[in-house]
């Protein structure tokens, strides 16, 4: 009797035990592969790196797979991608950053039409510097330089200095569905060959908005709103020599196209410019003040 007791003792000893070994494999079962080598790896390297230490070893290990060689003592904050993209500024604003190869170029503005300007710069290492036109999609005419800091990973931009600007820090985040629409002009002339700001039409339905300051020309322009949004946003930046416009362009992401190249103008008239030996795909071929 004490033999059978015995026997039927270990036996469901051995019943307990082997449904504990059941359920651990089960949990284990509905784990997904990633996260149960994962896991793994955490308990084989846990008594030698810190949490921080660990994530930032599957950090490197996945961009490393992806062709990312860094150092062990690389500075992730040293890293800058490129800063195409939409900005939402402390000054409530609206910018729209294009970054070809060094230089930055953007157009802000505020939705209520109070300012909007374009701004071009030169990046080297962390620090943006570069010069901003107001342009008369708004009613603000200001100008000045400013000199930006780039935080880790372009998901934030500091002003380090320039007076004479607003804002200060401007976070990358989603672009809004609805932007702001066309406007009259909030400042310029007509009439006047001598000074070409104000708000001009093209032959390309294009809505330009062009500010001359000195011998400087820049202008912000857009066409044809489609759910909330331009099909093309582009900005120029040059000069005038007499009746000669030299400038470069640039679309930037309020629209979706992505293009840029140089554009040659005459001002034939007061209110009447011609545009030709354009490059980038750039359509239009006439302007109109309006």
């Amino acid at each position: 009797m004490k033999t059978t007791a015995f026997l039927f003792r270990l036996t469901c000893l051995l019943m307990v035990f082997g449904t504990a070994i059941l359920f651990t494999n089960c949990e284990k079962e509905h784990l997904s592969e990633e996260e149960y080598i994962l896991e793994q790896e955490s308990e084989i390297v846990s008594n030698e790196l810190t949490k921080d230490e660990y994530l930032t070893k599957i950090q490197k290990d996945s961009l490393r797979e992806k062709g990312f060689d860094f150092p062990i003592d690389f500075d992730w904050c040293s890293y800058v991608p490129n800063l195409s993209g939409y900005y939402y500024g402390n000054d409530g604003g609206h910018y729209y950053f294009r970054q070809i190869g060094n230089q930055l170029y953007w157009f802000g503005e505020h939705p209520s039409g109070f300012w909007s300007n374009v701004f071009k710069g030169t990046i080297s290492g962390k620090t943006i510097t570069g010069t901003f036109y107001d342009v008369p999609k708004g009613g603000i005419q200001g100008q000045g330089s400013l000199t930006l800091y780039i935080g880790c990973f372009g998901l934030t931009i500091s002003k380090t200095s320039g007076n004479q600007f607003g804002g200060s820090l401007w976070t990358k985040t989603s672009k809004p569905a609805n932007l702001p629409l066309p406007r009259s002009a909030g400042f310029g002339t007509v009439n006047d060959e001598n000074d070409i700001t104000g708000r001009w039409i093209g032959d390309d339905g294009g809505v330009y908005y062009i500010r001359e300051y000195g011998n400087m020309v820049v202008w912000f322009g857009e066409r044809f709103f489609i759910s909330g949004q331009p099909s093309w946003s582009n900005i120029a930046w040059g000069s005038r020599f007499y009746s000669q416009l030299w400038l470069d362009w640039a679309d930037v992401p309020k629209g979706s196209a992505n293009s840029s190249g140089i554009l040659r103008g005459f001002v034939e008239g007061p209110d009447y410019i011609t545009l030709g030996h354009n490059t980038g795909g750039f359509g239009g071929t006439r302007l109109w003040r309006y």
